[in-house]
């Protein structure tokens, strides 16, 4: 059976991981996409990280499903060639810098006079007008400026971390993927297209703001605390590895402290209000539970921590995930041949639909311009496909 959003034409102008994620998820869920890049390279993340024949991890993960035609939209016949796609598609992904779509005839309102039911998504890094706008951007800077960097942060650590991961590229891909199946829904109430703007900058601090800015968000509340729910959750040290654990509850921590043989028996550490008035004491107990807590090893831990209901996390390294038992039961890595990059493992959607289950019937991302002529002749220039690439407006 195909996915909830089969039916559905994605055009994928984006670069880099934002746009292309974003759209690589509704993919991932039924729809189609093609994807246009420019010569000679493609897009960058073909070639960042661990790479064969221009399909690196991030690029196939990303673009997996989609098809790829290679268009120089800058000349006529190429822009030509363009909008009909777009009167083809339901969806529209850019991530331009502010200005450059206007300069090349691709932005929003040249798109509804083509295609008035459009759904057009306008991804920048600061936004599309202010005094970071013209910057370039990669996800470095949204974690500096958003407030992720200082957000890792903790007790007797004051210095800003990056996240050693996309995360801010990652955080607005969901974020614009959701936003997307919004508006789709919306049309199908009726309600016609629409012009969809997201920052890297908004979907990043809207993320932290959750729960990593309470001053922020309690104004008038004793700011004596920590910013952040989560600043004091650091892995525990075992004599042979590492856990993660977190016990706000009562529960929690008290079968912690008994799992660990450390008398948590004061009346001012009965409940969580009374943890949060006596801080000293609440963490004086927490530095004991540490210390006891590296005379066991990993097993010992795990078998303890869940008699006494404590949820935990054993820390493991990326290669480990793949044969964790509970990853495996629920069967979310699967293997095929990439026609160019050799063997690949990857993860299937997440979200499993059991109405409108999904199947990755293309696993592979697409190499650089792999479906340029299949698409062209598409949009009725099958005849016209030796002269366009002669001439560099497809490759």
């Amino acid at each position: 059976m195909p996915g909830p959003l089969e039916g559905i034409r994605i055009l994928d102008l984006s670069v880099a991981l934002t746009g292309p994620l974003a759209a690589g998820m509704l993919v991932d869920q039924g729809a189609t996409c093609v994807k246009v890049e420019q010569a000679p390279t493609g897009d960058l993340v073909r070639w960042i990280g661990t790479s064969v024949n221009g399909i690196s991890a991030m690029f196939q993960v990303a673009n997996r499903g989609k098809r790829s035609i290679v268009l120089d939209i800058r000349s006529e016949q190429g822009m030509a060639i363009l909008l009909d796609l777009v009167a083809d598609a339901d969806v529209l992904v850019q991530n331009f810098r502010p200005g450059v779509a206007e300069r090349l005839g691709v932005a929003y309102n040249d798109m509804a006079a083509l295609k008035p039911d459009l759904i057009y998504v306008d991804l920048t890094g600061y936004g599309p007008t202010g005094p970071y706008s013209h910057r370039r951007v990669y996800d470095t800077a949204i974690q500096a400026q958003s407030g992720l960097a200082d957000n890792q942060t903790g007790l007797y650590d004051n210095r800003p971390s990056q996240l050693r991961q996309l995360a801010a590229d990652k955080i607005t891909a969901y974020t614009a993927s959701q936003a997307i199946t919004a508006a789709l829904f919306s049309r199908q109430m009726g309600r016609g297209g629409q012009h969809i703007q997201l920052s890297m900058l908004d979907a990043c601090i809207a993320f932290l703001f959750v729960d990593g800015a309470d001053h922020e968000v309690i104004l008038d509340g004793d700011h004596s605390g920590p910013q952040a729910a989560a600043s004091q959750v650091t892995p525990y040290a075992l004599a042979d590895g590492f856990i993660s654990i977190a016990a706000p509850d009562d529960t929690g921590f008290h079968g912690l402290a008994t799992a660990f043989g450390v008398d948590s028996s004061d009346p001012d550490l009965a409940h969580a209000p009374d943890r949060s008035r006596n801080r000293e004491k609440f963490h004086r107990v927490l530095v004991e539970i540490r210390d006891k807590a590296a005379t066991f090893t990993v097993s010992e831990a795990e078998e303890l921590l869940e008699a006494h209901n404590v949820p935990f996390g054993t820390i493991r390294r990326v290669d480990e995930v793949v044969a964790d038992p509970q990853v495996v039961t629920n069967r979310l890595f699967c293997e095929h041949d990439h026609p160019a990059a050799g063997r690949v493992r990857q993860h299937r959607p997440p979200a499993q639909f059991l109405g409108t289950p999904t199947q990755m019937t293309q696993p592979s991302a697409p190499t650089l311009g792999q479906h340029t002529d299949q698409v062209v002749a598409e949009t009725g220039r099958g005849d016209a496909i030796a002269h366009l690439r002669e001439a560099g407006i497809i490759a």
